[in-house]
């Protein structure tokens, strides 16, 4: 099942997972150590997913403002125990650069992390569903916006302006897209719509 996860997080922004983990099998150790337990940014406690049969197909995984800082320090702390010393290393580089391109979100948000739909469930809602029922976790959580990263290159960009996101910041850290190809990315926003 983790194979799946690594897939569909590794379709959503290629080069920056390249850069973050190397290769895919990084990933699914990471994906291994932190999705069964009840904390970390990649956790299933913090995620939505769909499968088609016995695939995985669609993924969500989202965090209040609190969560999310608390989760990212469990992971710093704990990802490395699935890795070698090189892996690790890089990794924890590579997070501190990820600080600096992904801008915190505003107060009372449900940060986005990961959100990936299989080209196979593409087309058939899915997306708005998993979105549907993270808005709703953040809702009775006392959020107020919806907030996510992604490439500004990226087709999905399109897909969210569609559902209402809105870009409040644009990144682009030279030393990255120089050394790495890691271009501009963007932090959407939504607010969350309360029931009527």
């Amino acid at each position: 099942m983790t194979r799946d996860l690594t897939d569909l997080m590794w379709s959503t922004d290629p080069v920056l997972h390249r850069y973050m983990f190397g290769r895919r099998p990084t990933l699914n150790k990471v994906l291994d150590r932190e999705w069964p337990g009840d904390h970390g940014l990649l956790s299933h406690a913090h995620a939505f997913s769909a499968l088609a049969g016995m695939r995985q197909v669609g993924l969500l995984i989202g965090h209040t403002t609190s969560e999310y800082a608390e989760n990212f320090d469990h992971s710093v702390t704990h990802q490395a125990d699935a890795l070698t010393a090189e892996e690790a290393a890089h990794l924890r580089s590579a997070l501190l650069w990820m600080d600096r391109l992904f801008p915190a979100p505003l107060p009372e948000s449900y940060y986005i992390l990961e959100f990936a739909i299989s080209p196979r469930a593409r087309g058939t809602g899915l997306a708005c569903r998993l979105l549907d029922l993270a808005e709703t976790r953040a809702r009775m959580q006392g959020c107020v916006r919806l907030s996510l990263d992604v490439a500004a290159d990226n087709g999905a960009v399109g897909f969210y302006t569609h559902l209402g996101f809105r870009t409040e910041v644009e990144t682009r850290l030279p030393a990255l897209d120089e050394a790495h190809g890691i271009g501009s990315h963007l932090h959407m926003a939504r607010e969350i719509a309360r029931p009527s």
